[in-house]
């Protein structure tokens, strides 16, 4: 037992630091805020702070561990039935509300011994900030449309990455380090703290449910009918009604016009958690009320969901266990959810008359909401999001080892990759990429691609010692299929780490196969009646791109050219 008359101390020490700055715009920064951590440490034998692996920037990430039995072990604790709130911040430190409002939860409940009941339930894991490289790079400026603090982080880490976009390519340390945490906790809900940009409206708080459409539909029924609502009455009882998110249903739309659930997908932290049947949230104040109002709206949802995890921690660790079990039952996966714009529900909407005088600054019709005007009226939520595609899980996925560099991306998601122990011939179905978009300028360093569409092909290949066989009966069924189906959203493909095979390698000279081509059309019927009809739906082509045509359709034709490398077993 860590000396009693020194934590309380501590905590005084803290809560009178923490009182000096409830009504100032100041925003405590990183070693600053990761020494009040400490402290918590050194005097509570219920809290410990661990280091982690490396960020970009040097510094380790740091978690924030509070666990009524004084265990650390994340096995242990789940063996004990312990329910894992993890609540990340600093994902955004030009967002700071979750950072300096965690440390008031933290050392609330450290110091109330009313919260000892709730930790009998719920073990709390903190990261003070996981952008240590953002929130170390402060400013007054970078958030223009937000109201305090004085100083912030901000937005991009040292390689000017946005961390809730790298949950799948993984290019930070930062990402490979916290999603290392991750798989050793096992979070049952997930928080991840933000400030919102967006139209102006009454509420402090907004929040992002996962979409409950795409997740496990066990965890989806539960998300939307159980803990949601919960969450929402919490709040109210607490004088600090809630907002869904606002999202419109297009950017310069106004709330009158109808709000959009967000659908984070799994580039996200939220979206990438729920992967693993993880209830998932995302805070989201708004950045025009004031920082301390922010701050302590954050603060009151923290203490919500503690004791919405405590009451209900039977349902919530009972439902994710039928989620896994569903997962290993299931035959095929949907992916690649889009809205359905005809279906909404009425919901009581508080906002602002939206205005459109003329600007001083243009002289055109600017957009101003009118607080002397406030609204309360029923708006259209749009909540309901359909699979686009889906597919019929393989057995196993046939990865060479010529890619090793997607073998370990797997393996920092929890994935089994087994090596094969001998040489064989499969029959794999193997996917050809037929069309795809791609962004003209980089999107979080990479070229990302979209729209993209494919076919199938049953063919024989040569399976050799030291490529990877990877099972689909694994807990990880969800992020598996989502990164190595390539037309998946965000996929491991629409990130640009297959670009190689988008790329001939081999080429011709019009000249020389003029007369190969001449005596492929005499010689195959099939080909020369292809060619006509191609040509009737192509006349502006001129004679290299028949003669390309022709090329395409012929032997010669490089065989692995938009031929997906990773192939799927039946």
């Amino acid at each position: 037992m860590k000396n009693l008359s020194l934590i309380v101390l501590i905590l005084v020490s803290i809560s009178a630091r923490s009182q000096n700055s409830e009504n100032t715009n100041r925003s405590l920064p990183y070693f600053e805020l990761l020494d009040q951590y400490r402290k918590l440490d050194d005097y509570s034998d219920k809290a410990k702070l661990i280091g982690y692996g490396k960020t970009d920037c040097g510094e380790p990430l740091q978690l924030f561990v509070i666990s009524g039995t004084s265990t650390f072990n994340p096995e242990r604790l789940h063996e004990l039935g312990k329910c894992i709130l993890f609540i990340n911040n600093g994902i955004h430190p030009g967002e700071p509300d979750g950072m300096d409002a965690s440390l008031l939860f933290a050392k609330n409940i450290l110091s109330d011994p009313n919260n000892n009941a709730l930790l009998e339930n719920v073990v709390v894991c903190i990261i003070p900030a996981f952008n240590i490289d953002g929130a170390l790079n402060r400013d007054s400026t970078s958030r223009v449309n937000q109201n305090g603090p004085e100083e912030y982080g901000f937005r991009g880490n040292s390689k000017n990455l946005d961390l809730n976009r790298d949950f799948i390519k993984t290019d930070a340390s930062n990402t490979h380090s916290l999603k290392s945490i991750l798989l050793q906790w096992s979070p049952d809900v997930f928080v991840d703290t933000h400030v919102s940009d967006g139209a102006d409206y009454q509420y402090t708080m907004t929040l992002i449910s996962s979409q409950y459409n795409k997740m496990n539909p066990v965890c989806g029924k539960y998300m939307h009918e159980t803990f949601t609502p919960l969450l929402f009455k919490s709040m109210k009882e607490k004088g600090d009604e809630m907002s869904t998110y606002v999202s419109t249903l297009s950017e310069q739309s106004i709330p009158d016009s109808g709000i959009v659930a967000f659908l984070e997908t799994p580039r996200f932290a939220s979206g990438y958690m729920s992967l693993y049947n993880t209830f998932s949230f995302i805070t989201e104040t708004h950045m025009l009320k004031p920082f301390q109002s922010r701050k302590k709206s954050t603060y009151r949802f923290l203490n919500s969901i503690l004791k919405i995890c405590s009451e209900n921690k039977k349902e919530i660790l009972k439902v994710r266990s039928e989620a896994f079990k569903n997962d290993s039952a299931i035959k095929e996966y949907k992916y690649n959810w889009e809205l359905n714009s005809n279906q909404f529900e009425p919901i009581t909407f508080n906002g602002y008359t939206a205005e459109y005088p003329i600007s001083l600054v243009t002289g055109m019709k600017r957009l101003k909401y009118n607080h002397e005007k406030p609204y309360s009226k029923k708006i259209n939520y749009y909540n309901t999001y359909e699979a686009k595609s889906s597919i019929k899980i393989p057995r196993y996925f046939y990865l060479p080892q010529a890619y090793e560099n997607i073998a370990r991306l797997l393996e920092g998601n929890g994935i089994i990759c087994n090596r094969v122990q001998h040489d064989s011939l499969s029959k794999c179905q193997s996917i050809i990429i037929d069309d795809y978009k791609t962004t003209s300028a980089p999107y979080e360093g990479h070229y990302l691609h979209s729209n993209i569409t494919t076919h199938s092909i049953d063919e024989f290949v040569n399976v050799a010692k030291g490529d990877y066989m990877i099972s689909t009966n694994q807990p990880t069924i969800r992020i598996l299929m989502e990164v190595l189906t390539p037309d998946a959203v965000d996929s491991y493909f629409a990130w640009g780490f297959f670009d190689s095979i988008l790329q001939e390698k081999e080429w011709f000279l019009d000249y020389v196969f003029e007369d190969i081509a001449e005596k492929m059309l005499k010689e195959n019927n099939d080909l020369k009646m292809k060619f006509e009809k191609w040509k009737l739906e192509n006349p502006n082509k001129d004679s290299f791109n028949q003669l390309f045509f022709i090329y395409q359709n012929s032997p010669y034709f490089e065989k692995g050219f938009k031929k997906y490398p990773v192939r799927l077993i039946y």
